[in-house]
């Protein structure tokens, strides 16, 4: 008996006191626990959106809370710690070898947790699914955009040590809203505390090497029985720097030759009475304004120097319009144009929110109601739809959250006429008169419009 006291002083010594008991049982339950979830998380036999908080969040904020209430319980009950540290005067070489190991042991464990832990706090699944309801809109998007594969911190964060605590103080007041149930809804854009374009997009998508012209064809369905198709087909002045280093076309205005700054007067910064140009090779600025402004006197507002976001305000979270999304879905065939007012009807049934019975259920009834009612199917075309309803459900699941207000139109791409609009309106003019000019041929060249079958597709075609 003796010899195991002996060997054991320092587990007696814990077990002292409850506080001291308490927190070893803790820490050893919450160690056990940490390696178990790691090691079947490794081997791909636990999974989910909750594995990886518990594993390296909670667990480890339990295994440090365990290690602090085991000298908290000494120092609680230090009038009895004398006759406790008789156990263990005896062999203090021994005390210290165990002291030892167990520091290490917690250094190494503290130190892997807190390493997994911010690791994963930066990963694009802590992101999106951890806060489901909040983040699920944005998440859902950006599994289906072009920067599907970048890492949500490489565009909300970027590099720097600065930018990770403003970023981890920011997300401290997030969880709190969540856990409070406090945060707006929707989610309000733009996002006014993030790290200029020029330190994250910039670094993938280069300015100075824009140039050139883009072709787009875009397909369209009018709302008749047939859901007549038309084309416009249009050349997108791209533009960038030239090889001479002058710049052109749409992106002329992040070249680096010229500086764009603008007040807005809305959260949204979609008004702007105020604009300035300034020309450094030319050393040249102007101030173009509307409304009644005056130029010389700037309105309340944000003031911004314009960079990528400013056009491409949804990069990695665009939520389409219904009748862009129906004309896409016809176009690729997922819906059939044999089934009779498809466009008209099914353009109908998306702008429903369905929040009670559910846009699969909602649709799927309309739909069968109206081509049982108003246009019969026949046995060739009845099939066709079922895939048309499970489509226009999707749509209508990507793009409508009702527990966000998050509807049709709420988050609006800037990268079109709707965003040109802010500033080329035609409206917008300096003192000298020279306005910002609202014309087609400034940003795209018309090939075709709605045009049932464009003669230029034929000639590049071969036709």
């Amino acid at each position: 008996m003796n010899e195991w006291l002996s060997s054991n002083r320092l587990v007696l010594l814990f077990r002292s006191n409850l506080i001291s008991r308490i927190g070893a049982i803790l820490t050893t339950f919450s160690f056990l626990t940490m390696v178990s979830f790691f090691l079947l998380g490794a081997f791909g036999l636990l999974t989910g959106p909750y594995i990886g908080m518990v594993t390296f969040l909670i667990l480890p904020s339990f295994f440090v809370a365990g290690l602090s209430m085991i000298p908290l319980g000494l120092f609680v009950h230090r009038k009895h710690l004398a006759e406790r540290m008789q156990l263990v005067r005896e062999q203090p070489l021994s005390l210290l070898r165990s002291v030892g190991f167990l520091t290490t042991v917690n250094i190494i464990v503290v130190g892997v947790a807190t390493y997994q832990g911010l690791h994963y706090m930066d990963s694009t699944e802590f992101c999106g699914t951890v806060c489901h309801t909040v983040m699920s809109p944005q998440y859902e998007s950006y599994l289906t955009s072009p920067h599907a594969r970048v890492h949500c911190t490489e565009c909300h964060i970027g590099a720097g040590a600065s930018w990770f605590v403003k970023s981890k103080l920011s997300g401290a007041r997030q969880v709190f809203a969540v856990m409070f149930d406090s945060y707006q809804r929707p989610i309000p854009t733009p996002v006014h505390n993030l790290r200029p374009a020029r330190e994250t997009c910039e670094q993938c998508h280069w300015p100075d090497k824009f140039q050139g012209h883009k072709f787009v064809i875009r397909e369209h369905f009018k709302q008749d029985r047939e859901s007549t198709p038309y084309t416009n087909v249009l050349v997108m002045k791209t533009g960038g720097t030239n090889p001479d280093g002058t710049s052109s076309g749409i992106h002329w205005h992040i070249h680096s030759g010229v500086e764009v700054s603008y007040i807005a007067t809305d959260e949204k910064r979609l008004e702007i009475p105020w604009v300035k140009l300034v020309d450094r090779a030319a050393g040249t600025e102007e101030i173009f304004t509307s409304g009644g402004v005056d130029p010389a006197t700037p309105p309340a507002g944000i003031m911004r120097t314009m960079d990528c976001v400013d056009c491409h305000n949804k990069p990695s979270h665009g939520f389409v319009r219904a009748t862009e999304a129906i004309n896409e879905a016809i176009a690729s065939g997922r819906i059939s144009r044999e089934l009779p007012f498809i466009k008209k009807v099914g353009l109908a049934a998306l702008k429903n929110e369905w929040v009670e019975e559910g846009p699969k259920k909602g649709i799927g009834t309309e739909l069968t109601r109206f081509y049982t009612e108003e246009e019969p199917l026949d046995a060739r075309t009845r099939p066709l739809l079922a895939p048309a309803i499970e489509t226009l459900a999707d749509i209508h699941r990507r793009n409508i959250y009702p527990d966000m207000k998050i509807t049709w139109d709420t988050y609006r791409n800037l990268d079109g006429h709707f965003g040109c609009l802010r500033c080329h309106d035609g409206e917008h003019r300096t003192a000298a008169g020279r306005e910002i000019p609202l014309t087609c041929e400034t940003c795209h060249v018309i090939e075709a419009y709605q045009e049932r079958n464009p003669a230029i597709l034929k000639r590049l075609r071969g036709d």
